[in-house]
C-alpha cells in the first residue's frame, strides 16, 4: 500500500501520458487504413494458344486441317477416335509431305510449328465400312490438343522444352 501511496501521482501520470499519446496518433492511423488509390485503364495480354478444327467428310475420307487461332506460335497433335469394332479408320498425311507422323501412342504429331494464325496441311482419316453396314450408325471423333511452342537457345522450336515448359513430363 505505501508503495502505491508513494508512486501513485508518478502512473497516474504515465497513464494520462500514454492515453493522451494514443488520442493523437489513432487519427492518423484511421487515415492509413482508411486511405486507397484506384487505377484506370488497361492492357490485355495473350498468353497461351487455341486452336480450331476443321474437318469435312468426302468419300468417306475425313480431311482434318488445325488452324492456330492465336497469336502464339504452338506445337499441335491430333488424336482420331472411333467407337466400333467393325469400323477400320486409316490415319494418313493426305500430302505426304511427312508434316504428319505417328507418334506411336495414338496421336498423330504435326511436325512443323503451326504459326499464328495460320493452318496446318492435310491429315486423313479414311474410313472403312464393311459392306451392308449403315453409314449414319457411327462416329469418328477427331480430339486436338496444342501446347505453345518454346525454342532453344538458337532460336529453334523445341517439343521437348514445349512440354517441359507446360509441366508434362518428357521422357
Amino acid at each position: 500500500m505505501k508503495i502505491v501511496k508513494k508512486y501513485g501521482k508518478v502512473i497516474g501520470m504515465s497513464a494520462a501520458a500514454l492515453a493522451m499519446t494514443a488520442a493523437l496518433t489513432i487519427e492518423s492511423s484511421m487515415a492509413y487504413f482508411t486511405t486507397y488509390v484506384s487505377a484506370g485503364g488497361s492492357e490485355v495480354i495473350h498468353l497461351g494458344t487455341q486452336t480450331k478444327i476443321h474437318e469435312e467428310v468426302e468419300n468417306m475420307v475425313k480431311h482434318i486441317r488445325i488452324e492456330n487461332t492465336s497469336d502464339n506460335d504452338c506445337f499441335v497433335r491430333v488424336k482420331v477416335m472411333w467407337g466400333t469394332t467393325f469400323l477400320d479408320v486409316k490415319v494418313t498425311d493426305a500430302d505426304g509431305s511427312g508434316n504428319w507422323y505417328d507418334g506411336g501412342d495414338g496421336y498423330w504429331y504435326y511436325k512443323p510449328v503451326l504459326r499464328a494464325r495460320e493452318l496446318t496441311s492435310v491429315l486423313d482419316a479414311k474410313i472403312e465400312l464393311p459392306e451392308n453396314f449403315d453409314k449414319d450408325s457411327f462416329d469418328v471423333i477427331v480430339f486436338h490438343e496444342c501446347i505453345p511452342a518454346v525454342y532453344d537457345d538458337n532460336g529453334n522450336p523445341d517439343w521437348k522444352l514445349s512440354l517441359n515448359a507446360v509441366g508434362e513430363g518428357v521422357d
